[in-house]
């Protein structure tokens, strides 16, 4: 009975168990599957919005800055037909030009090196050393004589945002470079694309970051600590050169501690008003899957409190079967009138013994009642039952917890012995015997004894039946012999 109850309590605990992961499973699946929908959706959306507003800066600078390209123009034009009167431009007074127009001045030579300019800091800086391709871009513009303005840049040495324009002088020697500092024009004050980004990151909770690369590799501040494209990690500078080659959006995911996952995003954006190397920037945007760990994290608080309210509840639903199977439970493993087990947990309790036995010591006495028939006749079958009950809590009485006390039928009974020896065997039959001997002066009991017949498992390999065969023709012998006795038959 033990082992059944055990069995429909682990039963009711797996399905328990299994009912609740599988709708948490399913839950889970949902929710992952609408969260990346929503990922997704508001990703494009961001991205979307980032690079409408930078086209949007771009054309308001194109539309509002003419007037300043028209004067950069003309300050350029200047100068080329100035260095054409004064060709040596280390001699050049370049503290009255700034004053003049208040914009600064770069004279970059053959080899792109800033031999001259309105910022000392600059002299000497060789662009190819830093940007190798603004540098091939300069080398172009020497071909032609032509003005030519670029687009939103990090100033090479302080790395502000700048405005530039560039003439070559006529001999090729020289690109004459003239630029002003956006930072404070009132345009970019009403028109830039930080602020953008700046809304976009208090508005998305997984957006952490969104910057913009210049074609030199230059993010795109207006802090002081400006950073390169040198300063990524490998990876992320190993996707950053993807997008750049092939001007298709790439990304990386990195997983860190806790589940969380970190998108790396690289978009490629080409400018329809700069020119030059200028117009080509990339787009950088982290996300995270913080508010995906969130809400599977809740999810997952909610499936162990589902767990134990199912683990309480399965602990109730036992319970109550429990109580209903409870008579059904006691009747399929004890006999109804005495008590004691019945034929079938007879059967499950010996082969179970023999499987785990590795010794050849399991007892087995059979009783039976004599003249038990007479009683029911005489006396009826109610008085009849009351001996049986008798019996039954003799051999209780006598086995106490040394073995299983088991009702056949009628006034059939048998003891197991779980470890027995003869000796053993025939100490508790004879106990049995005196007992029932003890009761001989009462009316109903003066016509009844019993006979029994024991005998011990012989092998490991022994089954129950011809244990029992075994004990059967002892418990014959013992009827044979006239009664009130004890036989046994020796398994050899």
């Amino acid at each position: 009975m033990k082992k059944l109850l055990a069995k429909l309590l682990l039963s009711l605990l797996l399905f328990t168990i299994i009912i609740v992961s599988v709708i948490a499973f399913a839950n889970r699946h949902l929710l992952v599957q609408d969260i990346k929908k929503q990922q997704h959706e508001s990703r494009e959306l961001i991205e979307n919005h980032i690079l409408s507003d930078m086209q949007m800066v771009d054309e308001a600078h194109s539309y509002n800055n003419q007037t300043y390209f028209e004067q950069m123009k003309t300050e350029l034009l200047y100068l080329q037909n100035y260095y054409e009167a004064n060709p040596d431009v280390y001699s050049w007074d370049m503290q009255a030009i700034y004053g003049r127009t208040g914009m600064d001045l770069n004279i970059i030579d053959v080899q792109n090196r800033i031999v001259a300019s309105t910022d000392k800091p600059s002299v000497g800086l060789n662009l190819v050393d830093c940007c190798k391709r603004f540098a091939a871009f300069l080398d172009e513009r020497r071909k032609s004589d032509e003005f030519f303005s670029n687009g939103i840049e990090n100033a090479e040495v302080t790395k502000d945002l700048w405005k530039y324009s560039f003439m070559p002088t006529k001999d090729g020697r020289y690109i004459l470079e003239v630029g002003g500092e956006l930072r404070d024009s009132p345009i970019f004050e009403t028109f830039n694309f930080f602020d953008t980004a700046e809304s976009l990151i208090g508005k998305y909770e997984d957006l952490k970051n969104i910057e913009i690369i210049s074609g030199e590799g230059f993010f795109l501040q207006t802090k002081d600590d400006i950073k390169t494209i040198d300063e990524l990690s490998p990876t992320l500078k190993e996707v950053y050169q993807n997008a750049t080659a092939t001007e298709q959006p790439a990304e990386v995911m990195i997983r860190s501690n806790g589940g969380i996952k970190d998108t790396h995003r690289f978009i490629p954006y080409h400018s329809v008003n700069e020119q030059g190397d200028s117009k080509k920037r990339i787009v950088y945007v982290h996300y995270s899957n913080s508010t995906e760990m969130q809400l599977i994290n809740k999810k997952m608080h909610q499936f162990w409190f589902l767990l134990a309210v199912g683990i309480v509840t399965t602990g109730i639903l036992f319970v109550i079967i429990m109580r209903i199977l409870k008579e059904t439970l006691r009747l399929a493993t004890f006999d109804a009138l005495t008590g004691v087990y019945n034929r079938s947990s007879y059967v499950e309790y010996m082969d179970r013994l023999i499987q785990q036995k590795n010794k050849a010591h399991i007892g087995l006495l059979l009783i039976d009642l004599d003249n038990f028939k007479l009683v029911n006749d005489q006396f009826g079958h109610l008085e009849g039952d009351e001996v049986l009950k008798k019996i039954a809590a003799i051999l209780q009485q006598v086995i106490g917890k040394k073995g299983a006390i088991v009702r056949f039928g009628g006034d059939e009974f048998a003891i197991v012995i779980e470890d027995a020896s003869e000796q053993q065997l025939h100490k508790l039959a004879n106990d049995i015997l005196t007992s029932v001997r003890q009761k001989q002066h009462d009316a109903i009991w003066e016509h009844l004894s019993i006979s029994v017949g024991g005998t011990i498992q012989g092998t490991p390999q022994e089954t129950e039946g011809t244990i029992f065969m075994r004990s059967d023709q002892a418990l014959y012998q013992s009827k044979n012999k006239g009664k009130d006795q004890y036989s046994f038959i020796s398994p050899n």
